[in-house]
């Protein structure tokens, strides 16, 4: 993706509420599930990944393992709060 493309992504997201929220379970399935659908929809979605998740390390590194199962693109990382972005 070029970088003007990720920029007005970016923009559009900062308006955006998360949809998604990865609690103390971590990605489960059934939040993979649902974010693909989520994804299918919308195409823009933010993911709130919470502080008593098994992936609250490193926020960055969790964006970029649910953009990888779910075949996304990591369009932002702001605090925990993750912007994926599908085709």
């Amino acid at each position: 993706m070029d970088k003007i493309k990720q920029y007005t992504l970016k923009k559009e997201s900062v308006n955006l509420d998360p949809l998604i929220s990865v609690g103390k379970n971590g990605m489960s399935d059934a939040v993979i599930d649902e974010l693909k659908k989520q994804l299918k929809v919308k195409k823009l979605v933010k993911v709130r990944i919470h502080k008593n998740s098994d992936e609250s390390d490193d926020i960055k590194q969790a964006g970029a393992a649910l953009a990888q199962k779910c075949n996304a693109s990591l369009i932002d990382v702001r605090g925990r709060t993750v912007t994926l972005y599908k085709q």
